[in-house]
């Protein structure tokens, strides 16, 4: 006949062996890998990317354009829209210029002035 004291070893063995694997689960969920970034890391970059999005929307020439910040490991990618060579210019110093930056790679486009008569729904085929 078992006692007491055997009767509680069987589950609390299997609760300790619980609690060990969800430790190791989660600490292996927060080592760093080629692909994913660390809690610290995520947090720094999005430190980062508020830092560059701020000074763009402090900037006078840059204000009214959305331009998209990506952050991975303090490497910066610059996308959206602008008028001119200037404000991409412009843009690209912001984000160097930010502490933590380790790179920052240039995905604006500078809109043309003019249509060049494409895309604007006008049909300049036969004139049926």
């Amino acid at each position: 006949m078992m006692t007491n004291k055997q009767r509680m070893l069987g589950p609390k063995r299997v609760l300790a062996s619980a609690i060990v694997g969800t430790v190791l689960a989660l600490g292996a969920g927060c080592s760093s890998t080629p692909s994913r970034e660390t809690t610290g890391q995520y947090f720094h970059d999005a430190a980062i990317t508020s830092k560059i999005k701020a000074g763009i929307l402090k900037d006078q020439v840059l204000q009214g354009f959305q331009i998209k910040v990506d952050t991975y490991r303090g490497h910066v990618i610059l996308s959206g829209f602008v008028n001119r060579a200037s404000q991409v210019r412009q843009a690209m110093r912001i984000a160097r210029e930010t502490s933590g930056v380790v790179s920052v790679r240039n995905d604006l486009v500078v809109k043309s002035m003019t249509s060049g008569g494409t895309g604007n729904g006008s049909d300049s085929g036969s004139g049926n």
